[in-house]
């Protein structure tokens, strides 16, 4: 009967364990010095060898013949416990199990010895889903079990567990793998199975497992079946509905170069081919974050796998950042509207990635631009200099001036005014009736250059008798012709 590779390349001792370096360290230590605590919390995402790592501590401590530590794998125990008949260890579904009643069960069924090891072994698998009845009702089991007695819980949601469960066990914490160990492992399998792969195709498939060696393992099965053997990228894109990094990145590099004809043409592509769109985005997300860890790190090969693709890209920091930030905004406005329009609004606005510049660019920039700029307003001031002298215009003669803005009549009577040139001005000699006739005031503010001396007639200049003035004041009178009496210069 065919054994799926989940099953056929379950790690069976605690070596052959891919990553959990904490994990193994502590536990190898407790069965060596035998300091094996009675109960242990395993936590961490799913797909990372919580149960794995359960089973071979069970091995581990009911082995006949152990190795420093590590189960024989050969003995009576080892062999039972691998096809799953061994009578002293009891993997529970809490899923399934998670009431008060089959909690009082299995605490029953803890007063009894082992039958067959050393030890029993209570494996509660997804720990999190009992209530919190069947959670009290295994706080004193917890705490005082019995000996030969070990509790193995197991979760992907420790925030659930109670904390006086917490406070009773021994907490190992299982992390994410590594894309490169996940590749490392599959191409183990690969090798030891006779499949053809491809190297970026094994790739996909780490990323696509988000760090779970188990979903990893599985897909490398399913890929293999459906690809006759064979693992490509073109197989994985067609089974997974994904599309490969290599594509991914083209998209990527459009965007940079602020071709958005072909990216918005690539996405419609995705569309109507029935790609998984949000993975695809996800996808795009990741990459670039690689690219930003990529340029923000001084050494990054210690943080994270290098490949052409990071040296191959030439935007700065900042143009990355602020595609990573369009990028992740999608998520967040697809919540309100559909995620293709979302998608097609962000690789527009990318537009303006390829125009931003890093800080070193800037200040480059305005160094040179501070250089230049005396230079540029000395010589716009010399030619400003010499636009001024070529544009300054010849004084135009004032009688000119009059004789164009004013009517026939009245520039011949001020022509024949006397006159004289005074300082910039010219100064007209003027009768009384002639200033009232010309308006010489409306004159002076039409023509600044203007200016005028009215002239008093004889009869004007003599003295008149008082009451003669107060006449004329009375009357607003103007003598016409004086006559002096003869008597007038002798009076008596």
């Amino acid at each position: 009967m065919y054994i799926p590779f989940a099953r056929k390349y379950r790690p069976r001792k605690f070596s052959e364990l891919v990553g959990q370096e904490t994990a193994k360290r502590v536990l190898l230590n407790a069965v060596r010095l035998g300091r094996l605590s009675h109960a242990y919390l395993f936590a961490g995402p799913r797909g990372t060898g919580k149960t794995t790592v359960a089973r071979i501590l069970t091995r581990a401590i009911n082995c006949l013949k152990p190795i420093d530590g590590e189960p024989c794998g050969e003995c009576e125990n080892c062999v039972a416990i691998e096809k799953g008949n061994f009578p002293d260890l009891i993997e529970i579904d809490a899923a399934s199990n998670r009431g008060i009643d089959d909690i009082r069960a299995l605490r029953d069924a803890v007063s009894y010895i082992p039958i067959k090891g050393k030890f029993k072994v209570y494996i509660l698998d997804e720990a999190h889903m009992l209530t919190k009845e069947a959670f009290n009702a295994l706080l004193k089991t917890l705490e005082e079990p019995p000996p030969r007695t070990v509790f193995i819980l197991c979760t992907t949601e420790y925030d659930k567990i109670l904390p006086t469960i917490i406070s009773r066990c021994q907490r190992i914490i299982f992390s994410k793998l590594r894309e490169e160990d996940i590749v490392k492992y599959l191409k183990f399998i690969c090798e030891r199975e006779n499949i053809e792969y491809e190297e970026q195709a094994l790739y996909t498939i780490a990323k696509v497992s988000d760090g779970g060696m188990r979903d990893a393992v599985s897909l490398l099965d399913q890929s293999a079946t459906f690809g006759e053997g064979k693992v490509k990228e073109e197989i994985i894109e067609e089974f997974l509905g994904i599309l490969s990094q290599g594509k991914v990145r083209d998209f990527i590099k459009m965007l940079l170069s602020g071709d958005v004809d072909s990216a918005l043409e690539f996405l419609n592509q995705i569309r109507e081919k029935g790609y998984n769109l949000s993975r695809f985005w996800e996808s795009v997300e990741e990459e670039i974050r690689t690219l930003v860890l990529y340029k923000s790190l001084k050494n990054p090969e210690k943080l994270m796998h290098v490949e052409d693709f990071h040296r191959e890209v030439s935007a700065n920091l900042n143009a990355l950042l602020y595609l990573e930030k369009l990028v992740s905004q999608v998520r967040v406005e697809a919540r309100t509207k559909d995620l293709f329009r979302a998608c097609q609004i962000a690789i527009i606005k990318s537009v303006l990635v390829k125009d931003i510049l890093s800080i070193e660019e800037l200040i480059k920039g305005l160094g040179s631009s501070s250089k230049e700029a005396p230079k540029e307003e000395k010589k716009e001031e010399k030619e400003e200099k010499k636009e001024e002298r070529k544009e300054e215009p010849q004084k135009e003669n004032p009688w000119d001036i009059l004789q164009k803005n004013l009517s026939r009549i009245d520039f011949e009577r001020l022509r024949r005014l006397p006159y004289e040139e005074k300082e910039g001005k010219l100064i007209l000699k003027v009768s009384k009736e002639d200033a009232k006739a010309l308006e010489i005031e409306k004159l002076k503010v039409r023509f600044p250059f203007l200016d005028f001396v009215v002239e008093e007639k004889e009869e004007d200049k003599e003295e008149l008798p008082e009451f003669v003035k107060k006449t004329k004041t009375l009357f607003n009178a103007k003598i016409l012709k004086h006559e002096r009496d003869k008597g007038e210069d002798n009076p008596s």
